[in-house]
């Protein structure tokens, strides 16, 4: 009885129903098509993000590679200029060990020379005292003194061969020079009445003569003998006017002098 009414009900439901949700198909698209497209919009913008992160990774890594790359050339230029050095360094030192080999076989050879010199130099002085103490008996002191001095130098290790060298020859062109002047000095002499206080005159070395105080007693060393030989009273005033020209106090001429015996010479 009723059936009639309810079909009639769900027809007319049914009617309303389908067009209403026909109508709604396009908002439910349109609704999703906004929220798909948000939703790409925003990977697409996380996407963006995540390359301008990326890209500034990169650009930070291409100027970090380009700061390295820098560096190493800056280490490398470093390295070669320390490469250049140190050849320059070796050659230098292989030229310094060179010269340091060369000036030890030097000294090595200036160490013999040394050790053949001092010999040599301590018989130039023993020959000096030698010849002082066996030569016309002048300035005994001082040249004797002299020779001391030089033994004296012989035993100093402060002082250098040249040094001693040049201080020996010294002496010796002092002993040459003697026998090129002629002096008079003041001295003493040992006579039979004892010591007498004496003028000097000493003619190169040819001959040596002295003369009392008081102008009266002459004599003339005779090496033979070893010993003064007195002079004639004639020869007092000839010896003295000697002296005085040793002194410079007359004008120089020619005097008659005894001298000693030729078998001194020999």
């Amino acid at each position: 009885m009723f059936t009639p009414h309810v079909s009639l009900l769900s027809t007319t439901v049914a009617r309303w129903l389908i067009p209403a949700t026909l109508s709604m198909v396009p908002v439910l698209s349109a609704q999703a098509s906004t929220e798909a497209l948000n939703q790409s919009e925003k990977k697409v913008m996380v996407s963006h993000q995540q390359s301008a992160v990326t890209q500034r990774k990169i650009d930070r890594l291409e100027n970090d590679s380009q700061e390295i790359y820098q560096e190493y050339q800056h280490v490398m230029r470093q390295a070669e200029t320390t490469e250049a050095y140190n050849r320059q360094l070796m050659r230098l030192t292989q030229s310094q060990q060179g010269e340091i080999t060369s000036l030890q076989s030097q000294i090595e050879s200036i160490e013999d020379t040394d050790r053949a010199l001092l010999p040599m130099l301590v018989r130039m002085v023993n020959m000096l005292d030698k010849f002082v103490a066996s030569d016309t008996p002048f300035l005994p002191e001082e040249r004797q003194q002299r020779v001391e001095r030089l033994q004296s130098l012989m035993d100093r290790a402060d002082v250098s061969l040249a040094e001693k060298y040049r201080q020996i020859l010294q002496a010796y062109r002092i002993e040459i020079d003697y026998g090129r002047t002629l002096e008079a000095y003041e001295g003493t002499v040992e006579t039979t009445q004892g010591e007498r206080q004496v003028t000097f005159l000493r003619l190169g070395r040819v001959a040596l003569y002295f003369q009392s105080a008081d102008g009266q007693i002459s004599a003339l060393w005779q090496p033979a003998e070893r010993q003064w030989q007195t002079l004639a009273v004639k020869d007092n005033v000839t010896l003295k006017q000697a002296i005085r020209m040793a002194r410079q106090q007359v004008i120089p001429e020619l005097l008659n002098l005894p001298l000693p015996d030729q078998e001194a010479d020999a």
